[in-house]
């Protein structure tokens, strides 16, 4: 039954590992920019406070220059000055302190005279006549500020780069409380700070732009979540089409190796479709059932196999004999088996075909060389124990036939009696040459030197019978190594049989050559009447033959022999009538001559 198994959508190296390691290199990345532009936003809006506590130091000190030069009511100016500027969204408050941080100018009257910083503080500060800032938190505020700050010192004249002339009364003037130092002249009377460095204190109020951060720390978080979003899917994505890839590339060549391991088979394979078709077949059921290459394929499963098969078997293998086809009846072993899915959906039927026509020919040869050997080992035993009385009948029978007058009757059957013993004691010759092991000694032979030999010797029996002997195919022939007085033999009864063959006239032709498939060949074509299918595989048992004084011992004395070389003998009927009978051994050395194109005639059958 055929399964389909699930596999790693990742395939081989693309690994769920690799993946989150991508993921994880692709999510830092991420971090790292959203970090790099929340510290750029950071910058930004620092700048940004920066520049606007700057601008009102500008405009204070601008304002100082311009309104504070126009006596008594200047103070009254700047005061109302501070408190437009510092009533502003954004702006906790404008102050001016002097080096130890005592406030002489602030939006909120209340506060001139109180510390703003300690001193320590103050000094940890360190104003310059460059803007600075800090966050600070106030001690009597819960609040955070953005504090700007610059020193400036007014100048004697009223006049400077950064300075302003100014003097600050103390006591109270409309309601207005100013603050006054310990060297005041009198009561009531100003200070004059002119050439006295004092600090500008610009507290701005941080909430919007921490608001505005928030805000923009939000949308860099979606921006970066979005980003790793399609990122990761861009590296799945990738990582699943090269997945896809692999996954064809390994289906192509898995589909190929299947194909070539289902066409390479010996055994016949047939898928047969749920709608009764054959959806597949190899190239061993096509031989099967004789057609050609693609024949099979979508014809309906009742023209090639029997009706009732696929149902008669249902698992496990029975052997029978069957037509496939358009091929010959021959002995299969055939088996059915359902094809589904992983689900368990039936998508068709397997039908595996095995030839078992070897089989039963290897089987047969067993059981014949099983019996070859029983009755090898009878008639050892029997020749032994026959051959010596029938030395003396024969003895006996010479002595009482001379005797007799010559041409009587009783000289007649004396001599008789001689020649039959002389017949059983070829008859006993042959079986103890068939019983006893084939002692072969080997030598390098060439099998035309033994075709031409065995020609000479059945010559004249030839020339009785009116055959003639055709040596046309004989040429230097391939060289083997074996025993050729053995195998000269065997030649001989071959050549013997297919002269007896032809009764009286005919040709018998020899051959030589190397066979396609790289063995040396010797045959021996007759015109006879040819060998019966029903004989053809009994022909070399011991004792059987076909004709009327034979003993049925030279083809199976031959066969014997020939199998000893490590060769078998072919026998096959020619098309314009006769037999072709084929000796193969093996080639020496193993070269592989070219043989003529007759090779391949001799060999089959």
């Amino acid at each position: 039954m055929w399964a389909f198994r699930k596999k790693n959508p990742f395939g081989g190296a693309s690994s769920p590992l690799v993946v989150i390691g991508a993921a994880a290199i692709l999510a830092a990345v991420v971090v790292a920019m959203a970090v790099i532009d929340l510290g750029r936003e950071k910058q930004y809006m620092t700048q940004l406070l920066l520049e606007k506590g700057a601008a009102l130091i500008k405009s204070l000190e601008a304002g100082a220059r311009t309104g504070m030069r126009g006596g008594f009511g200047a103070e009254v100016r700047l005061q109302h000055l501070l408190e437009e500027m510092a009533d502003q969204p954004g702006i906790f408050y404008i102050a001016v302190t002097d080096a130890d941080g005592r406030i002489v100018a602030h939006n909120d009257a209340s506060r001139i005279g109180q510390e703003l910083f300690p001193p320590k503080v103050m000094a940890q500060l360190a104003p310059g006549t460059s803007e600075k800032w800090r966050l600070a938190r106030e001690e009597d505020e819960k609040r955070q500020s953005f504090l700007v700050y610059r020193r400036f010192v007014p100048s004697p004249g009223g006049r400077g780069p950064h300075g302003m002339g100014m003097v600050f009364p103390h006591g109270q003037q409309r309601g207005k409380a100013f603050f006054c130092t310990d060297d005041c002249a009198e009561p009531g009377g100003r200070r004059d700070l002119r050439g006295v460095p004092l600090d500008i204190f610009v507290g701005l109020d941080v909430a919007p732009i921490e608001a505005a951060r928030r805000a923009d720390l939000q949308n860099t978080l979606i921006t970066a979540a979005v980003l790793l979003v399609l990122g990761l899917g861009g590296v799945l994505a990738l990582f699943w089409a090269q997945s896809y890839r692999a996954q064809r590339r390994a289906l192509r060549h898995t589909t190929a190796l299947a194909s070539e391991v289902v066409a390479a088979m010996p055994a016949g394979l047939l898928l047969v479709s749920p709608d009764g078709k054959v959806a597949m077949a190899n190239g061993a059921a096509e031989a099967l059932a004789g057609v050609s290459p693609g024949e099979l394929a979508g014809r309906p499963v009742n023209d090639v196999l029997p009706p009732g098969v696929l149902a008669a078997i249902d698992g496990g293998e029975r052997e029978m004999d069957m037509r496939l086809g358009e091929g010959a009846t021959a002995p299969l072993g055939v088996s059915v088996s359902s094809v589904a899915t992983e689900e368990g959906t039936t998508i068709g039927a397997l039908v595996v075909l095995r030839d078992l026509r070897e089989v039963r020919r290897l089987e047969a040869e067993v059981r014949r060389r099983e019996k070859l050997a029983a009755v090898g080992n009878l008639a050892a035993g029997v020749a032994h124990e026959i051959r010596n009385p029938l030395s003396s009948i024969r003895g006996y029978a010479a002595y009482f036939g001379g005797k007799f007058a010559p041409g009587s009757e009783d000289r007649q059957a004396a001599e008789v009696m001689v020649r039959e013993v002389d017949r059983l004691n070829r008859v006993i010759s042959e079986l103890i040459e068939f019983a006893r092991p084939s002692d072969i000694v080997r030598r390098p032979v060439r099998l035309s030197d033994l075709a031409a030999h065995a020609a000479r010797l059945t010559r004249p029996d030839a020339v009785a019978r009116g055959v003639s002997v055709d040596l046309g195919g004989v040429g230097d022939g391939p060289e083997i190594v074996a025993d050729p007085d053995r195998l000269s033999q065997a030649l001989l009864n071959l050549c013997l049989n297919a002269i007896q063959a032809m009764g009286t006239g005919g040709v018998m032709r020899l051959a030589t050559g190397t066979a396609p498939d790289g063995r040396a060949y010797v045959s021996v074509a007759d015109e006879g009447g040819g060998i019966a299918a029903a004989d053809r595989d009994r022909i070399f048992d011991p004792y059987y033959t076909t004709k009327a004084h034979g003993t049925g011992l030279g083809l199976p004395i031959a066969h014997k022999i020939v199998v000893a070389h490590g060769g078998e003998i072919v026998l096959a009927a020619r098309p314009e009538g006769g037999t072709l009978a084929t000796i193969l051994l093996p080639v020496a050395g193993g070269d592989t001559a070219n043989g003529d194109e007759d090779a391949g005639e001799n060999t089959r059958g």
